[in-house]
């Protein structure tokens, strides 16, 4: 391959630690041998992660930023187009665990595409913590995607936690800033990509999702979720895709919304008590989401 290789991988860091994931990038890409850096920029993490971590910042080709202020999902990864040196962004998020020996040497073997998404899993054995239950299913049920759904699908199952980019492209097209919080930031960069034409190429190149929140957790993130999405709907030219709004748009069609509104209190706090106890339910789980959604429309 002809093409210049250098790399800048870029991981936001926000109360999580980071050794194990720096030390395998570090393994491989010295194994390869070609120019990289990585970049770490903290977003005002507790003290007690910040020194988890601190020796990173000794080892070579590693830069730690930390900040004052939290900024949020969507800032901290803009701000790597100001930090990174090199062409091309390798975003991997902090939570992540490479499951490939031959991780980077994939991605690099596609260097010259536009945007590569490599995928995400979640372990198949579940957490022996059942306060983990609900977030673990989710991601098993919902959020892993098969190579050939992904190919098929190359936009509507992008996410931005392991992602390939030239910086080129990401400094015109980059995240919505208006989105601070948990949820949706990848669906807006996605649909800025399909609006410029510009393609994402899907490759068979996961990591394991690790940072599996607690039930409580994980339903507090997904009401931020759902806030987000309703403040950037107006962005979104087809929201067919996403299927909350769909099933809310049908619930509208056959005249059910207004039921769901007159028991949507009483309902949400019963659904809020099952999704916390050891056996949560998926399928309650996406009612709920419906339950809140069409709470949170009301407040528009």
């Amino acid at each position: 391959m002809s093409y210049l290789i250098l790399i800048s991988i870029c991981i936001p860091v926000y109360n999580y630690n980071v050794v194990e994931l720096i030390t395998s990038l570090l393994y491989q890409a010295n194994k390869i041998k070609f120019p990289f850096e990585i970049i770490v920029i903290d977003d005002c993490s507790n003290k007690e992660f910040i020194d988890m971590y601190s020796s990173i910042s000794k080892m070579d080709n590693v830069q730690v930023i930390y900040l004052n202020k939290n900024i949020g999902r969507s800032k901290i990864r803009n701000l790597f187009i100001k930090k990174a040196s090199f062409e091309h962004l390798l975003f991997i998020d902090c939570d992540c665990s490479i499951s490939s020996k031959d991780y980077l040497h994939n991605y690099i073997h596609h260097i010259e595409q536009d945007v590569v998404y490599g995928g995400r899993k979640h372990h198949k054995d579940p957490p022996k913590d059942k306060s983990l239950k609900l977030r673990w299913k989710y991601g098993i049920k919902k959020e892993d995607q098969t190579f050939n759904y992904r190919v098929n699908n190359p936009y509507q199952s992008f996410k931005s936690n392991n992602f390939l980019i030239k910086k080129s492209i990401f400094s015109k097209i980059k995240f919505n800033e208006e989105i601070e919080n948990y949820g949706h930031e990848d669906t807006l960069l996605s649909l800025e990509l399909k609006k410029n034409k510009i393609k994402i190429l899907q490759i068979d190149n996961v990591v394991y999702h690790e940072g599996i929140e607690n039930n409580k957790v994980f339903i507090k993130k997904t009401r931020e979720a759902i806030k987000n999405l309703i403040k950037v709907e107006n962005l979104i030219e087809n929201t067919n895709t996403i299927k909350l709004v769909n099933t809310y748009k049908i619930l509208g069609k056959l005249k059910f919304e207004k039921f769901f509104l007159i028991v949507s209190n009483p309902l949400i706090k019963a659904l809020e008590k099952l999704l916390l106890s050891n056996w949560p339910s998926i399928r309650l789980f996406n009612l709920y989401k419906l339950l809140m959604y069409l709470k949170e429309k009301q407040n528009v």
